[in-house]
């Protein structure tokens, strides 16, 4: 049986607006062969996204499929750059609202279309580990259609070496104990729907453990202004209830000034006011994220 996961409010309209401005997948894009495909959307993730992107190719990923939310910092060059050599295809978002299940649900259809295998549905700022071996190797031989990935935060510290330009190994801390909800990877389907987050997906087959997710989301203080106050501004217009997004929308409301405070609050304390997502707030591990990362192409 499937699992079915709440639809957002007004899914089916969303829905339309996200076919209708997410360029779609090239028609010469070389068919996929049935190895696993990593989806996501992002905006202004300059100083992760290349880490995040070489990892998953190290790790056997067959193809990335990227939606740019109209990035203004570096990050579509970048892509831009890793697209004339690797397996990652960039394709346009000029949809400003945060319709986040709808649209990673048109990229996971997509993907199934072009000869997917697997889905991995990640964020910019995740780094994604298999329990052995590679991702693509570990997925290939579990029997299951949909695998559950527990997450773990890593948070910014007062002992962080300022020197290491790459926040997934500068931030080699992470909480002792994972987040609430889980991420999910699954068999492609071409009816398969996702849950805002990436926390759940609606397909049928058999559900499983296994993977493990490091989540890297306050990475500066530059980082951290701009993600609340972009992500405050990507749910006006939405129409989405109040228990959507609180987190962005509660620190987005803050002024520069504000969320300069609680970021040193989040750098001395390793919590935020709002955040729900962890259980529970007390305890750090220093346990850097195993990178694998495919050395760039000359």
């Amino acid at each position: 049986m499937a699992k079915r996961v709440k639809r957002e409010p007004g899914w089916f309209r969303h829905s339309a607006a996200v076919r209708k401005h997410i360029a779609p997948v090239p028609p010469d894009l070389p068919r996929g062969r049935g190895g696993v495909w990593a989806i996501t959307m992002v905006k202004d993730e300059a100083d992760i996204i290349e880490t995040v992107v070489r990892h998953l190719l190290a790790q056997g990923i067959e193809r990335v499929l990227v939606a740019d939310n109209l990035s203004s910092d570096g990050t579509e060059a970048i892509l831009g750059r890793l697209a004339r050599t690797e397996p990652v295809t960039v394709l346009t978002d000029r949809l400003t609202q945060y319709f986040q299940a709808e649209k990673m649900t048109h990229l996971a259809r997509q993907a199934a279309r072009a000869g997917a295998g697997w889905v991995l549905p990640f964020d910019a700022d995740e780094i994604w580990l298999a329990p052995e071996g590679t991702l693509a190797s570990w997925l290939g031989r579990c029997p299951a259609d949909v695998v559950q990935a527990t997450v773990f935060n890593h948070v910014p510290t007062p002992h962080d070496d300022e020197s290491e330009p790459d926040p997934v190994r500068r931030l080699r801390w992470r909480k002792r104990d994972p987040n609430r909800l889980h991420k999910v990877a699954f068999r492609a389907h071409r009816r398969a729907r996702l849950a805002y987050g990436n926390h759940g997906v609606t397909r049928r087959g058999g559900r499983t453990g296994g993977l493990q997710v490091r989540h890297f989301p306050y990475r500066s203080e530059e980082q951290f202004i701009r993600k609340f106050h972009q992500g405050a501004q990507s749910f006006v217009g939405t129409g989405f209830g109040p228990d959507k997004g609180r987190v962005w929308r509660g620190l987005g409301s803050l002024d520069t000034e504000g969320l300069r405070a609680a970021w040193r609050t989040l750098v001395e304390t390793q919590n935020l006011p709002i955040d729900w997502m962890e259980m529970p707030r007390e305890g750090l591990v220093d346990d850097p994220a195993p990178l694998q990362r495919l050395d760039p192409t000359p």
